[in-house]
């Protein structure tokens, strides 16, 4: 497929948003969505024998998994979890086996989701896709009385006609509508639904066996698959805690496989290692080594996957637009993440063009550097460049709570046989006197 042949090309084609394998249409604002440049990430090996990615992982305890499967794919803000998702939607395997119903958390829920909310958009999901079979079935018409009676009613909202599939589809729009719009009643909802979850998970029961005869019958493959994208943007502590500890047991309880993405800062901590053991994580690509003692990221480079980003580049970029050097100063300073490292090229290319530059150099690129800098320290204060320094020194956190910085995309969480950390190399210049007051600095 074409390449940018300049930079107002290149710009548009780097567009970090996710590569889209079901519905891509090739539409101008769109390119850079296409299937087409996908490019696998470097092989984790062991003893030179390839090793299986963490999403090949979670495809194959899908496929062998039961209705109670439900897994979790974390990793660092930008590293690729929804093109993942979207690529794992799309296999065959998985297409042959199940009906996959994906959605995504939106941006307006992001700072207000909780658990009874969540098993709301689940059933709402559901409910919409497969409306017109649902019309025709009976088991969910049974539960909606309760649903009423114990949900809605309480909030204002009511299906007066629970043989009415449209009138509840209306319902389902018009409560997200005043969930998104109205804090009162999105604190009615959670006092509610505090109390009514089981018939909720029962309303989602009755949905998923009326879906799943539906497609049984209509010789389709009868079992659901649900990914649920962009649950990782939920970022608050408390929003955290009630989704991922205090409620965890909602989101394993409904009889159908789920896929979440999972916040990078939630760990999984305490007595859950069933959790835990369902929980796979897309790590940055390591382009830097330890470097406790070095404050010069470019001085702890490691090469060996740099060809990664060379032919990332390649198949959308042509030759000898963008300077190697340019190419690996990205790589260097976004820490191996995919989404940093476009940004750092489309900002260096905005200053390319401000300056009526036809080629991006490395010296634009350090301009981009720069500005990343200034944006990322803002906000930073003295307790912060001390936990950040002790990262950087030690390469661990110092207690649960520096977790948040994973979640700020301050700190990568990494991996080379086993999981240490590292401060984003934008922020190491500024960690040099700081490292120097802690003991043994």
């Amino acid at each position: 497929m074409p390449r940018a042949t300049t930079l107002q090309e290149a710009y548009r084609l780097l567009d970090p948003r996710p590569l889209d394998f079901l519905d891509f249409q090739p539409t101008g604002k769109d390119a850079a969505k296409n299937p087409a440049f996908y490019t696998p990430p470097p092989e984790a090996q062991d003893d030179g024998a390839p090793l299986p990615g963490p999403v090949a992982l979670l495809r194959r305890s899908l496929l062998a998994g039961g209705h109670e499967t439900k897994m979790f794919l974390s990793g660092h803000v930008g590293s690729g979890k929804s093109t993942e998702l979207s690529r794992l939607a799309a296999n065959g395997e998985i297409q042959k086996r199940f009906k996959v119903v994906a959605f995504r958390i939106e941006e307006h829920e992001w700072a207000t989701i909780d658990s009874t909310q969540l098993l709301f958009r689940l059933a709402g999901e559901l409910f919409d896709r497969f409306k017109d079979a649902l019309a025709k079935q009976a088991r969910w018409k049974k539960v909606l009385k309760a649903l009423n009676d114990r949900l809605f009613e309480k909030v204002g909202l009511r299906a007066e006609d629970g043989a009415s599939s449209l009138e509840f589809s209306l319902l389902v729009v018009k409560l997200r509508t005043e969930l998104k719009f109205s804090d009162k009643v999105r604190q009615q909802f959670r006092a509610v639904g505090e109390t009514s979850q089981s018939i909720l998970q029962d309303f989602i029961k009755a949905l998923v066996d009326d879906i799943e005869n539906h497609l049984a019958e209509a010789g389709e493959p009868d079992q659901l698959l649900v990914l649920v994208d962009d649950l990782d943007k939920v970022r608050g502590a408390e929003e955290q805690q009630e989704l991922f500890e205090r409620n965890l047991n909602a989101l394993l309880a409904p009889p159908l496989r789920i896929v979440y993405t999972l916040p990078t800062g939630v760990a999984f901590a305490g007595n859950r290692p069933d959790v835990r053991a369902n929980t796979h994580h897309l790590y940055p690509v390591r382009v830097l080594g330890k470097a406790p003692k070095d404050f010069n990221p470019e001085d702890a480079f490691e090469d060996e996957r740099f060809g990664f980003f060379m032919t990332l580049i390649g198949h959308r970029i042509e030759e000898g637009l963008i300077d190697t050097e340019a190419v690996r100063l990205s790589a260097i300073y976004s820490g191996g993440v995919l989404r940093d490292f476009f940004r750092l090229l489309r900002d260096a290319i905005l200053i390319a063009e401000h300056r009526e530059e036809e080629k991006l150099t490395a010296t634009l690129l350090r301009y981009a550097v720069k500005n990343a800098q200034r944006a990322e320290t803002m906000g930073l204060y003295s307790p912060d460049y001390e936990a950040l320094a002790h990262v950087h020194r030690t390469n661990q956190l110092r207690s649960p709570a520096d977790r948040a910085y994973l979640d700020q995309a301050r700190v990568l969480e990494c991996f080379n046989g086993s999981v240490w950390f590292e401060v984003s190399p934008l922020l190491w210049p500024f960690l040099k006197d700081r490292a120097n007051d802690e003991p043994g600095g």
